[in-house]
Parts: C-alpha cells; structure tokens; sequence
C-alpha cells in the first residue's frame, strides 16, 4: 500500500497559498537587488587636505556606506574622463565587501595630471552589472604639498584650527604616494599596523618634516617599536634626508604663522640660472614631450617621398590614364583587366614601400629617473613605451614593492586595467602596429648605491675639486654625470673607481642641434618622427634631470638653486635587470636611467 501527504488545505487556497509563495518570492528578490544597488558615497578626500598635487600620484579616499541588509560584495572602479565625459586612459579597479550598515574607506592612487581632470566611479556587482555613482561634488582643487595635523581615528572634532587635520588611518601604506604631504604634525604616537608605519618612515627619509608636539599632558612624544628612531632631544633632527622639529607647544597653541614657510627668493638674487648653464628653457619636459621622445624611437623609417611619388603615379594611370586609354574601339574588358592589373601592382608597390620590418614582436624603450636614498632603497618613476606588430593583451610590471601606475594622458581611451597592491601591473590591449605608453613609480629595497664625498673644494662659489667614492652596484659603464652645486652645473668623468671634477669650473655645455636628416616635419606626417636610439636618450638626459628635481615645466627651473652645503649629483647609464620591463614576452627591450643622490658637506657655502 502507498502513502501520501494530503494537504489540509483545498484546492482553491492551495492556489491562492502558491501564488502568494511565488509573490513573496519576487518580492524578497527585488529587495535584495535593491539592497545591493544602494551603495552610497558618503565621503570623499582629495590628497591630504583636500587638495591634490600635479602632477603626481594621490591619495583619493572614499568612504562608502551599505544602507542595505545584505552583504555587498563586487568591484569599484575608478576612471579618468576627458571633458567631463569621455572615459580615457586605464581604470583602476579595487575588490570591495561591505557588510549590512557599515561603513569602509576605499582608497585609489590616481595619477593627477591637472586641475581639468575628471573622474568617473563605477560600482561592479559580482554578477558584473555595472553601476556609475554619483560624483557630482568631487571638484577636484590643486595645491601645494600640504603640512596637516595626524588625528586619531575615534576623535570627533578637528583640532588643528588653521593645520588641516587628516584621520592616520588614511595615511597612504605606500610612501610613493607622498609626493603631494610636505609635513606632519603629531602629539601622539599613531597606532599603525606595520606596513603604514615603513611607508611613513621612507616619507620622512626622503625628505618629510615632522613637527613633534607637546601631547595633552605637556609632555613629549616617545615612541617606541618601529619609530624610535625618531625619539631625541635636540630642538631640530636629522632623519635620512627629512626631519624631525621639535616644538614647545600643544595644538591648541599652533601659532598663525605655522609651519614657517622660507622667503621666496627676490628676482635681483637670481644671478644664475640653469639657462646660462646649458638648459633650454623653452622645450617642453611634460609626460607627454617624455613619452613623445620615447615613441620616436620605435617608430619606422620609412621613404615618404617615394611614398608620394607612388601615389602620385597611382592617381594619374587610375585617371586620366583610365579614361584616356578607354577611348576609342578598345574592349572594356582589356580597360577593366589594365585597371585591375594597376590596382594589384600598386598595392604590392604600397605594401613593399609602407611595410614595418620589425624583427621583435614587441619593442620597449624606457626612461627612468632613480632616487638613492638614506634608508638604502632606491626610488624610481619610469616612464615606458611599448610598440607591437602582433596585437594582445599584455601584462606589464616591474621589481619592488609600493608600484603605483598609470598611463598618465588624457587624450585617449584604453582596454584593460591597472591593479595596485602587492601585485601591481599594467594589463592592455594593443592593436596590432601600434603603441601604447605609461609610467610607474615604485621602490626597490636596498638597491641603493654608496656615494660619498672624498674631497671638495670651492672657492669664491666655484667649485675647484670634486673626488666621489663609488659603492658596489656603481654602473661599469657610464653615459653622462654632473654635480649641481648652487645654481651651476659641472661635468664630472669616471675613472678608477672615482667620480671626478672634469675640468675646474667646467659648466654644461648647451646642447647644439643634431638634424636626422629627415624631412621636414610639413612634409613628414608621422607625429613622432624615427630617431636613432643614441641620439634621442642623449637629448632626455636634460630633461630627465630637470624632472629629477621636481621640475615639470623650464619656466620654473630658470633660478633654481640648492640650498647651501648641498650638492646633487647625477649619473646616466644604461637601465639594469632590476628596472627593466617585466613581461612574459620576448622583447627588444632598450632604457637608461638617471641616477641622482643628495649629498651634504660643510666646505661648500
């Protein structure tokens, strides 16, 4: 015998039942979707106080809340837009999960080329539905690197009055994000996991202020673990190439005038300028002049007035010579034959003529500016140009840690993506016969190499001698190196073992013009004309120093000088296994980098 479960209910309220069930169902459904659509943006924080530095890597925090009751889980993606509207360049695109009524800061580090960027925040559901966000109010304000007051998390008001404050647990976890943090005053210890506090230690020794505080209490800061170093007693301290003042005062006391800022320097005390001393000053050394001068190199020679000639032809034999050899009693299928023979021959013709006879798949020439530094790391900013002939989706990244990159233009859009994090790389789809170019800036740990000072002597200003002592890892071959002392630039040449003064009072000469012996550029149509790889890193060395120093513009550099007792020195050579492109591909693969180190001595004035 079987048995069955009988309902209790009818039929007629068996339906009814179901069709509620199926109701409720749906309506659950859509509820969650809702749930899951209702990400919003509470907060937004350009750089440190507000404001953004260019052009350079920033900070962007933004803090998302989930109204919802259920998890949300999915991407956010961050893009630049040109004019408001058009998506260019790479996104950046960051794993997020946000439980049911919380509250988490997301942090990007966009490359900001000026104060028209704009950007647009997209929300990726797990399931790949795509959402845009309201960004309506994020005007995007330029300034100059900010000195800001580090607050703990849990404090409800500012207390920093005219000091903008900033939450340390927003302080960046990769020190090549600090371009746009000039200075950091605290009266406590800041409670930070172990990576924050390596990035805020590599900040502080690459050339940061710490302004130390009297705490609540009116006692000193000390700290302890990680960050004693930085304990002392002195009013003011030397930490790698930055410092640690401190002050006799609270928050509550910050002075008007803090932190003091030094006098710009009058015009009649500008005597020198790098322009008298070698440096053009009207050639553009921007990102895109640098990728410019990159993309010459993998661009192909080719015969344009040949090309023309061909066109030329081709025209007249298509018409009138079509047409002329047409007339009469001829057979039109003798014409239509002739005209088709033309169309293939010339297009042989065009072929063999146009064609690129580039032997690697891929092409990359690269130019690096590396910073030693105290702490024994080496930071770099690398900016790159790849060139295919076989189009795909390729994965770029480099040595190091703290890599931050971006393609650094907006003038057009890009298929792929940049991750930042422990795996950062650059992912792109090239079309075939064509480029594309960006840049990285990242660190390598204890890839610093020693140089220290063995004699120096100026007099009346001028420098007379110069011997520098070279470390391990010292390049074998050098191109070019100077010495920046003041305002002035001298030559310097490598010979045993030593980096020397070339000639007593040697200035840089001003580079002269060396022609390829092209076409014009009216008659060349090609942007970037091909230049000789020798020729075009020779003509970067200038403007890679001047981008060493801060620089992104001639103007500003025109009356530049050091401050007294310090010197720069600047080595160019060929580009090591430790900064080349890393890519599972085979490459023609040609770079140099400028290598700078900040030397101090007491005999220069």
């Amino acid at each position: 015998m079987s048995s069955r479960c009988i309902s209790p209910l009818p039929w007629p309220s068996r339906g009814v039942a179901a069709v509620l069930a199926f109701v409720v169902s749906c309506a659950g459904m859509w509820s969650s979707a809702v749930s899951a659509a209702d990400l919003e943006i509470e907060f937004f924080h350009w750089g440190y106080d507000g404001r953004a530095v260019a052009p350079a890597f920033n900070p962007l925090t933004v803090v998302i809340h989930n109204p919802g009751n259920s998890d949300l889980s999915g991407e956010l993606e961050l893009r630049r837009l040109r004019s408001g509207y058009w998506p260019v360049g790479l996104p950046i695109r960051l794993p997020v999960f946000v439980s049911p009524g919380a509250r988490r800061p997301v942090r990007f580090y966009p490359y900001v080329l000026g104060e028209y960027d704009n950007w647009r925040l997209d929300w990726i559901d797990s399931d790949g539905t795509r959402r845009e966000l309201n960004t309506s109010s994020w005007t995007l304000r330029l300034g100059p690197p900010a000195t800001v007051l580090l607050e703990e998390p849990d404090r409800l008001s500012s207390r920093g009055g005219r000091l903008r404050s900033l939450d340390e647990s927003w302080f960046p976890a990769v020190s090549t994000a600090t371009d746009g943090l000039a200075g950091v005053a605290l009266d406590h210890v800041p409670r930070w996991e172990a990576v924050r506090r390596r990035a805020f230690l590599e900040w502080l020794a690459r050339g940061g202020t710490l302004h130390l505080l009297e705490a609540p209490d009116g006692r000193g800061v000390v700290f302890g673990g990680d960050l004693k170093g930085l304990n002392g007693t002195n009013p003011v301290t030397r930490y790698g190439a930055g410092r640690v003042i401190r002050h006799g005062f609270g928050v509550e006391e910050i002075p008007d005038d803090f932190p003091q800022r030094a006098a710009p320097r009058a015009a009649r005390d500008a005597t020198e300028s790098l322009a008298m001393y070698g440096f053009d000053p009207f050639g553009s050394i921007d990102d895109s002049a640098l990728f410019s001068t990159l993309r010459s190199m993998t661009r192909p020679r080719r015969n344009w007035p040949l090309i023309y000639l061909a066109c030329l032809v081709y025209m007249v034999v298509l018409f009138p010579g079509g047409f002329v050899f047409g007339q009469g009693e001829r057979d039109y299928r003798v014409v239509l034959g002739l005209l088709g023979g033309t169309v293939v021959l010339f297009s042989g013709i065009f072929f063999m003529v146009g064609r690129r006879d580039d032997a690697a798949k891929l092409t990359i020439r690269t130019a690096t500016v590396a910073d030693h530094l105290a702490d024994g790391d080496l930071e770099y900013q690398q900016w790159v140009e790849a060139a295919v002939t076989r189009g795909g989706n390729y994965r770029f990244t480099h040595s190091g840690r703290n890599r931050l990159y971006s393609t650094a233009q907006n003038l057009e859009k890009s298929s792929g993506l940049i991750e930042h994090g422990g795996d950062a790389a650059l992912s792109i789809d090239v079309p075939p016969y064509s480029s594309s170019t960006f840049l990285v800036k990242g660190r390598l740990p204890g890839q610093s190499i020693e140089l220290s000072v063995v004699d120096i002597q100026a007099i009346g200003g001028q420098l007379q001698a110069l011997v520098l002592s070279t470390g391990e890892g010292f390049p074998s071959t050098i191109r070019q190196a100077s010495v920046l002392v003041g305002g002035r630039f001298y030559w310097l040449v490598h010979r045993d073992g030593l980096l020397q003064l070339d000639q007593p009072a040697g200035t840089m000469s001003h580079p002269s013009y060396r022609g390829d012996g092209r076409l014009t550029q009216s008659f060349d149509p090609e942007f970037d004309r091909y230049r000789e790889v020798d020729e075009a890193y020779e003509d970067l060395y200038e403007a890679l120093v001047l981008r060493s120093l801060g620089f992104t513009d001639r103007v500003r550099a025109a009356h530049f000088r050091l401050p007294p007792g310090e010197i720069r020195v600047f080595v160019y050579a060929e580009t090591p296994e430790s900064l080349s492109v890393q890519i599972d591909e085979s490459t023609d693969q040609i770079g140099f980098v400028l290598y700078s180190w900040n030397l101090q001595s007491a005999s220069l004035p």
